[in-house]
C-alpha cells in the first residue's frame, strides 16, 4: 500500500474537493493544490441533473452514489442543498428519461394542455396542443454556500489547501507521492490528451431579486422546456430547450447547449443556435430565452418578464466535455515520470451531479481496489 502521507489533489473546484474529502475520510492526508481561484461555473446548480451527453464508466452506479450522499448533505441546514421540484417538458414526444427511476418521487404524463393544465399543472406555450414529460424532486445545490460548507469540512478532516500554480510537469515535482488530477479543462494544459473534446456554450439570464416560486408542496419549482424545433432549434435543426430555476436570489433563465472547441488563441468556436439574439446587460442572447420563458411564465404562474428588464444580467460559460462518443469521462492510473497520477475529469455540465461518485472511484483507484468499493461508511459534519 502506498504511503498515507502525501497525497496532491490537483484543483480546487468540485471534483477536487469531493474527492479530497473522502480520501480525508479513508484515512489518507491530503494537500489540495490550486491558485485559489474557485469561481464556480454556476451559483444555481442542479446536484441531482440528469448526466445528458455523459459518457462514464458504471454510470448508474457512480450516479447511485452521488445521490447517497447528496441525501445525507441535505439534511445539514449548512450545506446549501435543498429540494426542488422540477417538470421536464416535450412538445414532441421524448426518449425515455435517463436513470428515471432513480429520480425523487419520478412521474410521467402526457395528455392534451387543457387536461394537463388541470392535473399536473406544467408549464405549456401558448398554440401547444399536446405535451409529454416527467416531473420528480432534485437536489440543487447554493454553490457558494455548498462550497463553503465542503471547505469546511475539508479542513476540520485536517486536509491542508496549498497556493501553487500547476503546470506542466508537476508530477516531476511529486517523487514519492500519489497525485489526483481534478483540473478540468485545465488539465489539457497539464496533461497529455488526445481525446476528443467538446466544449458546450451555454448563454443564460439572471434576474436578481425575482419572487421565489413554488408550488402546493411549498418547495420551488423548475423547468426545462422543449418546444417545436420551429420555436428554437440547434445549429443542426433539433429542437433547444429553455429553463427557469427559481432561487431565493431570484430566476435562472436559460439555456443554450452550443458544441464547439477552444482555438490556439483561447476563444470557443463552434456552432450556435439558430435565430434572432438580443443584447443583455453587453452580452448577446438568443431571443427565445426571453420570449418563450416569458410566455411560459406567463402561462403557468402569471408573472410578466417585461417588468424586470431593467434588472436582468446576461451570461455565458462553457463546459468541457471529454470525449462524449467513446471513453468519456477520465477516470484511471496513469504513471508520469514515475508517480502514479489518478485523472478524474471531464464531466461536462455533470461535474456537481457526479461528484461524489467519482470522488469513490477515485479512493479505490487510490487504494488499488479498482474492482471493489470501499467500505468505509461517510457521514457528513
Amino acid at each position: 500500500m502506498q504511503d498515507k502521507s502525501d497525497i496532491w489533489i490537483l484543483g480546487g473546484g468540485i471534483s477536487g474537493l469531493s474527492t479530497a474529502i473522502l480520501l480525508q475520510q479513508a484515512g489518507y492526508k491530503t494537500s489540495i493544490l490550486s491558485d485559489l481561484n474557485f469561481d464556480v461555473p454556476t451559483n444555481y446548480a442542479m446536484a441531482s441533473a440528469y448526466p445528458h451527453n455523459l459518457k462514464i464508466e458504471n454510470l448508474e452506479q457512480i450516479d447511485e452514489d452521488s445521490q447517497n450522499m447528496f441525501a445525507v448533505l441535505a439534511q445539514n441546514a449548512r450545506s446549501g442543498l435543498v429540494i426542488h421540484r422540477i417538470y421536464e417538458v416535450f412538445e414532441q414526444e421524448p426518449e425515455a428519461a435517463p436513470l428515471g427511476d432513480k429520480r425523487m418521487q419520478f412521474q410521467t404524463f402526457d395528455g392534451p394542455v387543457e387536461k394537463l393544465k388541470m392535473t399536473i399543472k406544467p408549464p405549456y406555450r401558448t398554440g401547444a396542443n399536446y405535451l409529454y414529460g416527467y416531473t420528480f424532486k432534485t437536489y440543487f445545490a447554493d454553490m457558494p454556500v455548498y462550497m463553503d460548507f465542503l471547505w469546511n469540512w475539508y479542513e476540520a478532516l485536517g486536509g491542508l489547501l496549498v497556493h501553487k500554480k500547476v503546470t506542466p510537469g508537476i508530477t516531476k515535482e511529486a517523487s514519492g507521492k500519489i497525485v489526483v488530477n481534478c483540473l478540468g479543462i485545465g488539465s489539457l494544459k497539464v496533461f497529455e490528451d488526445n481525446s476528443p473534446l467538446n466544449v458546450m456554450r451555454g448563454k443564460q439570464v439572471l434576474v436578481p431579486k425575482a419572487p421565489l416560486i413554488t408550488g402546493a408542496e411549498n418547495i420551488a419549482m423548475a423547468y426545462n422546456y422543449t418546444p417545436s424545433a420551429e420555436v428554437f432549434s440547434r445549429f443542426d435543426g433539433n429542437p433547444e430547450y429553455v429553463h427557469f430555476f427559481s432561487r431565493n436570489d431570484g430566476w435562472l433563465l436559460g439555456q443554450t447547449r452550443e458544441p464547439g472547441s477552444i482555438d490556439q488563441a483561447g476563444k470557443w468556436v463552434g456552432q450556435s443556435v439558430k435565430g434572432d439574439e438580443v443584447m443583455v446587460g453587453g452580452i448577446s442572447i438568443p431571443e427565445p430565452i426571453l420570449s418563450l420563458n416569458n410566455d411560459l411564465l406567463k402561462n403557468w404562474v402569471g408573472y410578466d418578464l417585461k417588468s424586470k428588464q431593467a434588472q436582468m444580467q446576461g451570461r455565458v460559460g462553457l463546459r468541457y466535455y471529454r470525449d462524449a462518443q467513446n471513453t468519456g469521462v477520465r477516470l484511471e492510473v496513469e504513471n508520469i515520470d514515475g508517480v502514479a497520477c489518478v485523472h478524474n475529469y471531464g464531466h461536462g455540465g455533470s461535474g456537481i451531479t457526479m461528484s461524489w461518485g467519482c470522488a469513490r472511484r477515485c479512493v479505490d483507484l487510490v487504494n488499488g481496489l479498482s474492482d471493489k468499493k470501499i467500505s468505509k461508511q461517510l457521514s457528513a459534519v
